[in-house]
């Protein structure tokens, strides 16, 4: 019941990651978003759908479904939906790395004090999904000399805030790769699990890099708790523990089920 309540909070993190992007629209894309954008708008969202609907692919593989039964038309609509899950992931990652790139996209504002462009700047940007209106009320955080704008985003920023603003980025990109290069490597364990062709040598292979892989998230994910960002951390906790149970259950299938030259080895022995 544990694991299930883990994938639960995951997608109470989805609806949330939801609602936070539709709220940053009207700030990050004035001119609207169309489809040539839907991505990058909705990069956390449809980031956090594809995760949740292959990690619940990866359950059904290597937990639920028999060996027996993953065969057939079974085997290749789940291998389908997987496919799906790959594309939208991807398009997440670029969502990331487009995004990141407009956070970097801050410059000095050199053209007066912050108030007196209230009314003509929208925004006043405080973490990489909230914009709050900019206004005569808290026009007077931005002090001049110390104010940053971005002309994608059409807000300002403060000195202190833009180093968070760009390290939240970049550990987006960070994770977001990671978690990629992650399942590239699962993917192949359980491909060649279901061949029989998971030897022992590279299953343990896979594992050192896997172990490389998840340090990196929890890298990520302690630096999200150290910047304050919260959500992140737990976010990505969530997600970390859930590939645990992903993780263990694949270790007790291939213990169930070594591979066809392991059995060999050890007839032989």
């Amino acid at each position: 019941m544990f694991k299930y309540s883990i994938y639960t909070l995951i997608f109470i993190n989805l609806i949330y990651f939801l609602r936070e992007e539709y709220v940053a629209l009207a700030a990050r894309f004035p001119d609207g978003i169309g489809f040539r954008h839907a991505f990058d708008a909705f990069s956390q969202s449809t980031d956090s759908f594809a995760w949740l609907v292959l990690l619940l692919i990866f359950e059904l593989q290597t937990y639920i479904i028999s060996d027996e039964k993953l065969k057939g038309v079974l085997k290749w609509t789940l291998n389908l939906m997987a496919g799906v899950c790959y594309i939208l992931i991807l398009q997440a990652l670029m969502g990331y790395i487009n995004h990141m790139e407009v956070i970097y996209s801050f410059v000095p504002h050199m053209r007066g004090a912050a108030c007196d462009a209230v009314g003509t700047v929208s925004s006043f940007a405080v973490d990489l999904y909230e914009f709050p209106e900019l206004t005569a009320e808290n026009c007077g955080l931005l002090t001049p000399g110390a104010t940053f704008f971005n002309e994608p985003l059409n807000a300002f920023t403060t000195a202190e805030l833009l180093p968070y603003l760009e390290n939240l980025a970049l550990t987006d990109v960070v994770n977001a790769g990671t978690w990629v290069l992650i399942v590239v490597v699962l993917w192949i364990d359980i491909f060649l699990q279901l061949r029989g062709e998971l030897t022992e040598k590279l299953y343990k292979w896979n594992g050192v890099l896997k172990a490389v892989l998840y340090a990196t998230l929890i890298a990520c994910c302690s630096y999200w708790a150290w910047l304050g960002d919260l959500m992140g951390f737990w976010d990505a906790l969530l997600w970390i523990v859930a590939f645990f149970f992903i993780e263990m259950n694949l270790f007790k299938w291939h213990e169930a089920v070594p591979a066809d030259a392991d059995e060999e080895e050890t007839q032989k022995t």
